[in-house]
């Protein structure tokens, strides 16, 4: 090697370094003391002697600040639920879940983690007779804004006005005589991902010869959004989003605006906590009454200008939590408790993830009873 090539070389390998460091210290960064798995009090479950405990199975799906697993097995730890790691990526899943009781996921929300969730789930469900979280009929919802869309729809919920089309012809029909601008969703995308604004026919033919053809590019390299449209109504709106998060009767919510120049709130990062109007809590309890069975159930509103009155943009049944402090009222952080349409502030922080483990184990004990 000269001494010409090898001076390149080491100056490679220097700036791979200086690169790996910044991107350290760039992506090193403070946790909140709110966000420390000890920020919130252990949750107890009163457990009845009659009824033996079950041996979970628990999927560490995630990593980073939002998986939900750590606050699952801290649950499971606090109340002596005895618990064992699943790898259900692994060929041996089956022969596995057959010595569990309950099989705990947090399901991720690409396209294929779905894909891959919709087919164990259900087969742990259906065939080896486990109750499992999500459940079944949950995760059919899940991520799927078209088959959320339908169900509320047919539940008479205030839901943005929403143009769902598999037809071509319909779609080219519709595209000349709607109302610009509108939004242009694919089915599956989450943090503003996969989110259009159509501001014109010409942007609009074009995304239906794309969606009709080949099939539009999405945000990752394997799928499409191919032969169908979902389209919704730009709504006049007060500038935010408000997101309520339902497990059990534990309310919790906040605010979410976008960034500067930007009409789409979620993923923007910028939140504001505090109280939740009272129509807007009532109106998520009557959409989650009509959605499939979920340990959590979170509702997405938006504030119409020309009435004043909020409409469901979207539900989840997995959302990105980070904190004990969903919700915030004057400063104080709690949940609302609700009894018969009556709703309660109850101070205190609270992992929302601990409280969907809680409703699991009622689950269990009310079967097992």
């Amino acid at each position: 090697m000269t001494s010409e090539t090898l001076i390149i070389s080491r100056f490679k390998r220097m700036r791979t370094r200086i690169i790996k460091a910044c991107e350290t210290v760039i992506n090193t960064r403070i946790v909140p003391e709110n966000e420390r798995l000890d920020s919130a009090p252990l949750l107890y479950l009163e457990w009845p002697l009659s009824v033996p405990k079950p041996f979970v199975a628990l999927v560490k799906s995630q990593r980073g600040t939002s998986a939900y697993w750590p606050k699952f097995e801290r649950f499971l730890k606090a109340n002596d639920i005895p618990y064992k790691e699943l790898d259900i990526k692994a060929s041996s899943f089956i022969s596995e879940c057959k010595d569990f009781d309950i099989v705990a996921w947090r399901t991720l929300s690409t396209y294929v983690d779905q894909w891959e969730a919709a087919d164990k789930v259900e087969f742990i469900q259906e065939y080896l007779g486990k109750m499992i979280l999500p459940p079944r009929q949950a995760l059919w919802l899940d991520e799927d804004k078209i088959r959320a869309q339908w169900v509320l729809e047919l539940n008479q919920l205030p839901v943005i006005n929403t143009f769902i089309s598999y037809s071509k012809e319909e779609t080219e029909n519709y595209i000349e005589s709607c109302q610009y601008p509108f939004i242009s969703k694919e089915k599956t995308c989450s943090r503003s991902e996969g989110v259009q604004l159509i501001k014109n026919k010409s942007q609009a033919r074009k995304l239906v010869r794309q969606v009709f053809n080949g099939g539009l590019k999405l945000n990752n390299s394997y799928v499409k959004q191919k032969n169908y449209v979902y389209f919704q109504e730009f709504v006049p709106n007060k500038g935010f989003d408000l997101r309520v998060i339902m497990v059990g009767n534990s309310y919790f919510g906040y605010y979410r605006f976008p960034k500067a120049g930007d009409y789409r709130a979620s993923g923007s990062g910028i939140v504001t906590k505090k109280d939740i109007p009272l129509e807007v809590l009532l109106l998520a309890k009557k959409a989650r009454e009509c959605l499939p069975k979920s340990y959590l159930s979170a509702v997405d509103f938006l504030q119409d200008t020309r009435d004043n009155k909020f409409y469901i943009i979207e539900t989840s049944s997995f959302i990105s939590i980070e904190s004990c402090e969903q919700l915030v009222v004057d400063g104080v952080a709690g949940r609302h408790v609700e009894q018969d349409g009556d709703f309660t502030f109850e101070p205190g922080r609270f992992w929302v993830e601990e409280l969907m483990m809680q409703e699991l184990m009622k689950d269990w004990i009310t079967k097992n009873s």
